[in-house]
């Protein structure tokens, strides 16, 4: 009968004692690692489920950069530079599947460019690279 009564006080004790514990694990040495590690580009643009872009707006200091697209997203995407006067920069990315990454290399002077992707339908894919 004593058990029975414990029971209820019991299980919720249990099962947050065992919550705490699983709080203090490996979350926080994935999450270091993961800002440590140094990234091969000077400016990656994630594709995403829902024809959008991970970001609305990048920066990348002036000079020779290398950019990638990585595609997360179930659909082909490409990305192209295009800078304030409306010119398009004559590298394209193109990350056709998922998984997919395209990476080239920029020379970029200081300014504001448009990120856009060019597929039908995909013209909500705008973003603002600031180059300093």
């Amino acid at each position: 009968m004593r058990i029975r009564s414990l029971t209820p006080v019991l299980v919720p004790l249990l099962a947050a004692g065992a919550l705490g514990l699983s709080a203090c694990g490996g979350d926080d040495d994935t999450s270091s690692s993961a800002e440590s590690t140094p990234s091969e580009f000077d400016l990656e643009v994630v594709a995403l489920d829902g024809i959008k872009w991970e970001k609305d707006e990048y920066s990348v200091a002036a000079g020779d950069i290398t950019a990638a697209l990585r595609n997360n997203s179930s659909l082909p995407h490409n990305l192209h530079f295009i800078d304030a006067d409306g010119v398009e920069n004559p590298t394209i990315l193109d990350a056709p599947s998922r998984g997919d990454v395209d990476s080239g290399d920029y020379q970029l002077e200081a300014g504001t460019y448009t990120l856009i992707c060019s597929i039908p339908g995909h013209s909500n894919m705008k973003a603002t690279l600031t180059v300093n």
